[in-house]
């Protein structure tokens, strides 16, 4: 029995080491929750921050890229509003009269003044819109990048699931901080159904702006799981969702959380 102890104990002591050296320090989260409602229970098996990194990663291309695909089509439908001045007047289609045909291309410069005037106002105007979206969406990058929860990416993508393009906008550009108000409606499916039927851009605005007053923020730092003897061949306590993770992994690799949101909604309701 003495043998036996003495081979065990150096195995539970390799594994405590190997547990320590892999482990990192737990990460200060941050809690949003909105109006009376109870803070959450924390969640078992966090989503590791190396595959958050890459999924972070891959969403700022994927909005660089959604950018530059706006810009361009914007430029091309500028450019295909054609000023309405028709064609310059000429002698030979005024018989040859003079004081007509001075007439018609002192009005066809005129016209040609305004539309170059229009034209040159819709560019700047389109202009200064892009720039105000890249600068919030941007902003909005960045406010994701530094948000203390690994579990935004998922939110996120359960807002995009309820919400359309439209109220997305609207809040990334007006919202005064759009990742904590994103980040609180993804952990919240009730309250985000609830204003996904608000189709109005004016009264969903508002609704946001209603909405954001009633967030509170707090911070909870996870639970440390504790040190527990290794003997034999037992395994650790706690369980690990296998799915779940293989799903994050894929996640990670595409960007996409959708198939991540619907299994933990199934998961929720079972």
């Amino acid at each position: 029995m003495a043998d036996e102890e003495k081979k065990v104990e150096p195995v539970a002591e390799a594994a405590a080491e190997e547990r320590t050296a892999t482990q990192e320090e737990p990460k200060e989260q941050i809690i949003v929750t909105i109006g009376d409602e109870a803070a959450p229970e924390p969640e078992e098996n966090q989503p590791a921050p190396v595959w958050v990194k890459k999924v972070r990663e891959r969403n700022r291309e994927l909005e660089k890229e959604l950018r530059e695909t706006r810009k361009r089509l914007e430029e091309k439908e500028v450019a295909q509003k054609e000023p309405e001045v028709g064609a310059k007047p000429t002698l030979q289609a005024l018989d040859y009269d003079t004081d007509k045909y001075e007439a018609a291309v002192a009005s066809w410069y005129e016209r040609k003044r305004k539309a170059d005037e229009k034209a040159a106002q819709a560019k700047a105007e389109a202009d200064k819109a892009e720039k105000s979206w890249a600068e919030k969406l941007e902003a909005y990058q960045e406010a994701k990048a530094t948000f203390k929860a690994d579990d935004f990416d998922e939110a996120e993508a359960s807002v995009k699931e309820v919400l359309d393009q439209t109220q997305q906008g609207i809040i990334v550009h007006g919202a005064a901080d759009p990742a904590l108000l994103i980040y609180a409606l993804g952990k919240n499916e009730a309250k985000a159904k609830e204003i996904s039927a608000i189709k109005d851009p004016v009264k969903f605005a508002f609704a946001i702006a209603k909405l954001e007053d009633q967030l509170k923020v707090s911070t909870r730092k996870p639970a440390t799981q504790p040190e527990g003897r290794i003997s034999g061949n037992s395994r650790p306590s706690g369980t690990i969702d296998s799915t779940l993770e293989r799903l994050r992994e894929e996640a990670s690799k595409t960007g996409d959380f959708s198939k991540v949101v619907a299994y933990k909604r199934s998961k929720s309701k079972s």
